[in-house]
């Protein structure tokens, strides 16, 4: 039996993935996967898929177009339900801080051990 594989570590010069935000990003889902997740029918998710990517029903779709079809089918959910959709699902789910760079705080709360000496918190000193 293999060691289990953990998305995280370092994904770009200066940005940190933490464990279980990477998951997702290369998986594909469909319709019937969609409307399940999302709870609405799946004939709204066609046609969310027709005008949002010109996609046929029987089309599947990326972790970020997953993302596009939350925003458009649950326009009308808090962000927190939109999240947990896509987890349901198990789409690659950013989080609601990600712009703020390495750290886990807004920018004028980030510790001064991210900060580069132009006070850009989004490059850590290394």
């Amino acid at each position: 039996m293999s060691e289990p594989v953990i998305d995280a570590g370092i994904a770009a010069p200066g940005e940190y993935v933490p464990a279980g935000e990477a998951q997702g990003e290369a998986q594909t889902f469909s319709r019937d996967e969609l409307a399940a997740a999302f709870g609405v029918a799946s004939n709204r998710v066609a046609a969310a898929m027709q005008g949002e990517f010109g996609l046929g029903p029987d089309a599947r779709v990326d972790s970020p177009q997953a993302q596009e079809l939350a925003e458009a089918l649950l326009v009308d959910e808090p962000l927190d339900v939109r999240q947990a959709a896509l987890m349901t699902l198990g789409a690659f789910t950013p989080r609601a801080d990600h712009d703020w760079g390495v750290g886990e705080a807004a920018p004028e709360d980030e510790s001064d051990k991210v900060e580069d000496k132009t006070g850009d918190v989004r490059q850590p000193i290394l």
